[in-house]
């Protein structure tokens, strides 16, 4: 089964948009297709975020996503990995992606095209593709890859 890691951009867009390819990939999900891992600290910032710049049935719609869907929680990632890439990234972002390259995961699904979306990151992050919502289901999903 397919492995995935999400940012919280994309737990929050696809609980605030029902339509998008957010919204399709945690459907998925919860139809047990494909397999997320995840960590406290971006599940923390999904919540966060929802609370803060939405209404309250959205923020616990979240909640309730969480609750009915098998996540694995990641664990933290070792202080060599974190070293790794700090060159490369924003310093904030530095903790996702390694929590995404220490879960194993196939993908890492993000909307953050300024952070995540530079030859210096692609060309150093080999062991996961990293790759938008829109683009995950366009090309691994709909064509049966996943």
């Amino acid at each position: 089964m397919t492995r995935v890691f999400l940012d919280a951009n994309v737990y929050f867009a696809g609980v605030v948009s029902e339509d998008g390819a957010s919204a399709f990939i945690l459907h998925l999900a919860k139809r047990k297709k494909i397999v997320i891992f995840a960590s406290k600290l971006v599940l923390r910032e999904a919540d966060r975020n929802l609370r803060k710049k939405t209404s309250s049935p959205i923020a616990k719609s979240f909640r309730r996503f969480l609750r009915d869907t098998k996540i694995k929680v990641a664990p933290a990632p070792g202080e060599e990995t974190l070293q790794e890439y700090e060159s490369f990234i924003h310093p904030k972002d530095v903790p996702v992606l390694a929590f995404a390259i220490e879960s194993k995961v196939d993908f890492f699904i993000t909307l953050d095209k300024k952070h995540f979306f530079v030859p210096a990151i692609i060309s150093k992050v080999k062991k996961i593709r990293i790759i938008t919502p829109g683009d995950f289901i366009r090309d691994f999903y709909l064509k049966g890859k996943v």
